[in-house]
């Protein structure tokens, strides 16, 4: 195992670029909650109002100072400011979301989720490059080649791809490390705010690994956050295709969610949920400019639910009426007006999607016990 980088309680005094040679640990001693049948396929990840926020956000979408060189931006009443940023080569988007998101995963992993001490968390995380750049379709391997010249010449190839990919998760690194967020979120049933809250106090790339130090502020308010469970086919979403993702992450974070499985929704939402996670055009702009509405807004929206398909998320998707009664062919080419899309349903399937039953199970036999613990005690009074 490498040597992780030293965190202090005060980690916005940590430089940039740091030699991770120290490591943090800390020791919860609680009981764990009932885990969820995951394959391996998805990382267990703690997720709220900032975090998804992020995967909305963009560059191309702030608003620059150009007295300080800041960048503002701002999504579903989360602002985020990237200090410097004019001194910045990297910009803010969904490859930067996909290493906070692994980042968190691996918090998730090294932390004890659902106990009650946080005071003792391991702020510092630990992401082998290449098989990150790997999993972000990075063609990093060494293929096999007839000749020595030939091997010689595959060799420098995957080399060169691997430090292009190095680059990149560089520039990511720099965007988060400059990066502090504020919002208003209820947290455990508790309103809060959270103003000016750094994501991470130090990073740094060495001997083929990605470290990341969450900023302590940050690191508890991540703990106390619900799970959900990040596709690992979401990492292979190119950058140009910011919609799919965030209807991929959409989709995945609704499919987790104990309600919905419980009432049997998990694999629906309606078009216009969807649409309010994508930056496509409202209708009203389309219909100022008198462009067509299939072409400006629903041919991009269901090309995203083709990317969905082609990484692997998505097995299969079909347009469905309420209660997921699927639309023939002929229904689900010929909306006449643009309301009756909108309305429509959207029945996905996620492929290798994580098992909640067994949880759920456990859930409603603790529901249970307790309610008939609590009639026990009212009998006998």
């Amino acid at each position: 195992m490498p040597d992780m980088i030293k965190e202090t309680l005060d980690a916005s005094q940590m430089p940039l670029e740091v030699a991770p040679e120290r490591k943090v640990t800390g020791n919860i001693a609680v009981k764990a909650p009932q885990p969820i049948e995951t394959p391996d396929k998805y990382f267990p990840m703690l997720h709220g109002k900032a975090t998804d926020a992020i995967a909305g956000m963009s560059s191309k979408n702030g608003e620059k100072n150009p007295i300080s060189g800041a960048l503002t931006i701002t999504n579903k009443e989360v602002k985020l400011l990237i200090s410097q940023f004019n001194q910045l080569t990297g910009a803010l988007g969904i490859n930067t979301h996909k290493l906070l998101s692994v980042g968190v995963a691996q918090f998730t992993a090294g932390n004890n989720v659902g106990g009650r001490d946080t005071d003792h968390l391991t702020y510092n995380v630990t992401i082998p490059l290449k098989e990150y750049a790997l999993q972000c379709g990075y063609d990093v391997e060494e293929h096999p080649k007839d000749t020595p010249e030939e091997q010689e010449k595959e060799a420098k190839r995957a080399s060169n791809a691997l430090k292009d990919a190095q680059k990149k998760v560089k520039k990511d690194l720099d965007i988060l490390r400059n990066s502090s967020i504020s919002w208003s979120e209820k947290v455990k049933g508790k309103a809060g705010d959270f103003l000016d809250i750094a994501i991470i106090g130090s990073k740094g790339i060495r001997k083929g690994y990605i470290y990341m130090v969450f900023d302590p502020a940050f690191a508890q308010y991540l703990i106390k956050l619900p799970l959900t469970q990040y596709p690992k086919a979401l990492l292979k979403v190119d950058a140009r295709n910011g919609n799919a993702y965030n209807m991929g992450l959409k989709m995945t974070e609704h499919f987790n969610m104990d309600n919905n499985q419980i009432k049997g929704t998990a694999q629906l939402l309606k078009v216009s949920t969807l649409l309010e996670n994508l930056d496509l055009p409202s209708i009203e702009t389309v219909r100022k400019t008198r462009k067509s509405w299939e072409e400006r807004i629903k041919e991009p929206f269901e090309n995203a639910l083709d990317v969905l398909t082609q990484c692997g998320l998505l097995s299969d998707w079909r347009y469905s009426h309420s209660k997921g009664l699927e639309m023939t062919d002929e229904e689900a080419t010929s909306f006449s007006t643009y309301e009756e899309w909108e309305n429509t349903l959207v029945h996905f399937t996620l492929a290798d999607a994580p098992d909640h039953t067994l949880r759920l199970e456990a859930r409603a036999e603790e529901k249970k016990a307790r309610q008939a613990k609590k009639t026990k005690k009212k009998g006998g009074k």
